[in-house]
């Protein structure tokens, strides 16, 4: 007798059938560090960074399917802002991530971000409450009394089965830079911005 099961669908191959939708996601960064003052404890920001673009990596894929299937070992989407030391070749040469990393080269500390907040895109200020855009800006404080004696050449965003325990979770994005060192007297703001593009194809 014949099994007449349905079959499930093939998935088709982007070579057989066309897209119907393409969708991207963009992702910036930019760092505000503080300085205090150790005698008036004055703080004053020495540097901005302005935007500068980051590596979107292939777990934003899983991570984004899972949050869609509600996805039981699932806690959240972006739950920790990892830091970490990357590695001393980088102050020769540094290199750009690639789409296939799965974590930072050397984390050793991460925290939850401060806030996440829908954007505005006209104005680039937060939405207002119930308003949902497509672009999300991640922000962490590194304070004054965290993450010291560190040299901080590396960091991103963790989420889906992410917990306080470094490595773990779905890496989404990585960011390389210049060596910063970290100590009591600087307090380190770290913003990411990620944009969802989603655009009918012809």
């Amino acid at each position: 007798m014949s099994d007449h099961t349905p079959q499930p669908p093939k998935v088709p191959s982007p070579k057989m059938e066309k897209d119907k939708v393409r969708f991207g996601l963009r992702g910036e960064w930019r760092d505000q560090v503080i300085e205090k003052d150790p005698e008036t404890g004055e703080e004053r920001m020495i540097e901005d960074t302005g935007w500068k673009s980051n590596q979107i990596v292939t777990n934003i894929q899983p991570l984004l399917a899972g949050l869609m299937a509600n996805a039981v070992s699932f806690t959240g989407g972006i739950l920790f802002h990892a830091q970490g030391r990357g590695n001393p070749a980088f102050d020769v040469t540094l290199p750009t991530p690639s789409f296939g990393e799965t974590s930072l080269r050397d984390e050793f500390f991460r925290k939850e971000p401060d806030s996440i907040t829908f954007i505005d895109e006209d104005t680039g200020n937060p939405a207002g409450p119930g308003i949902f855009t497509r672009v999300i800006r991640v922000k962490t404080t590194i304070d004054f009394n965290e993450a010291n004696g560190e040299v901080i050449r590396e960091h991103g965003l963790y989420g889906g089965t992410a917990t306080a325990a470094t490595d773990s979770g779905l890496l989404a994005n990585l960011i390389f830079h210049e060596a910063r060192f970290k100590n009591n007297t600087i307090k380190l703001i770290r913003f990411i911005q990620l944009t969802f593009d989603a655009t009918a194809s012809a």
